[in-house]
């Protein structure tokens, strides 16, 4: 089951409704509903948020930003040119450091114009480490 369809039986086997868990939530419904549409993939922390209004174990939700098998999302993003050998390294890199991924995740969530600042301080700090 997708991390959407898993969002979605979360709340409906409650039989609340959107707005009720956007209340919970403390977000838009319009939010709700991209989450459980899988237009928009929760953070991290909103996922463990989630969890806790939900009552579910974290792992339930988190392990679904893991595991890019179980979210087609996550996989059409990255193979959109299976023969680019900058993204199979990208890849590689994520399969090996989940938290990246989970930062990549974040930063999917900001505006323009503070993931303009995200890439511009990720660039410097490895700069910084190159010349370390």
């Amino acid at each position: 089951m997708s991390l959407p369809e898993i969002l979605k039986k979360l709340r409906t086997d409650r039989k609340w409704t959107q707005d009720f868990a956007a209340e919970m939530l403390k977000v838009d419904r319009s939010t709700i509903s991209k989450y459980e549409t899988g237009k928009v993939t929760p953070t991290y922390q909103t996922l463990v948020q989630m969890a806790e209004v939900y009552k579910v174990d974290k792992t339930l939700l988190t392990d679904e930003l893991e595991n890019p098998s179980s979210y087609s999302a996550d996989k059409s993003i990255l193979k959109e040119n299976p023969d680019d050998k900058d993204m199979e390294m990208i890849r590689e890199i994520i399969s090996h450091y989940p938290d990246l991924k989970k930062a990549l995740l974040d930063i999917y969530t900001f505006n323009e114009k503070k993931k303009a600042l995200a890439v511009r301080v990720i660039r410097n700090n490895i700069q910084a480490l190159k010349e370390f």
